[in-house]
């Protein structure tokens, strides 16, 4: 809000201390008036109060959850729970800033787990699969196949390291 002020006294004070004002000088004061009430606009809520945007520090909490507790909790629903924010907002927020649905982000880290423990480690797929808390190794390897574009199977044989 200063820097509307500011902005605006410098508009008068060039329509104020010159007979022919410098409307270049004007148009320029303008536009920048415009931009900071924009920002003043966005900032403010509908109500009119100042909203303080946590949604990068939560998205950041989110991304630590997912990275810790890949594991165990698999449902938008549990790290909702976790991060004590609503499944929604998360999820609102993750669509808004990743472009991906909280139920995306989880597959897609449990996916990259799956990967690095096929690439590095000679554990069968159903070991591998139990440890990322599917129950079912047949749905585990449809869904890496759907996802990956290739079976746990073959992707081991192409890229693995160890093949004991």
């Amino acid at each position: 809000m200063r820097n509307l002020s500011v902005v605006a006294d410098q508009m008068t004070a060039e329509l104020r201390d010159h007979q022919q004002p410098d409307q270049d000088l004007l148009l320029s004061y303008l536009k920048a008036f415009l931009i900071h009430a924009s920002r003043v606009k966005l900032e403010q809520g509908q109500d009119g109060q100042v909203q303080v945007d946590r949604t990068p520090l939560t998205l950041e909490n989110l991304r630590e959850a997912i990275e810790t507790n890949f594991r165990t909790l698999h449902s938008p629903g549990d790290y909702g729970e976790l991060l004590n924010i609503s499944t929604k907002a998360l999820n609102k927020a993750s669509k808004a800033h990743f472009n991906k649905t909280l139920s995306d982000l989880i597959a897609e880290r449990r996916i990259i787990e799956a990967k690095r423990e096929l690439y590095l480690t000679a554990k069968a797929v159903k070991e591998i699969a139990f440890e990322l808390g599917y129950e079912d190794e047949f749905y585990f390897s449809r869904y890496f196949k759907k996802k990956v574009g290739v079976s746990p199977r073959i992707f081991r044989d192409k890229v693995g390291f160890d093949k004991a």
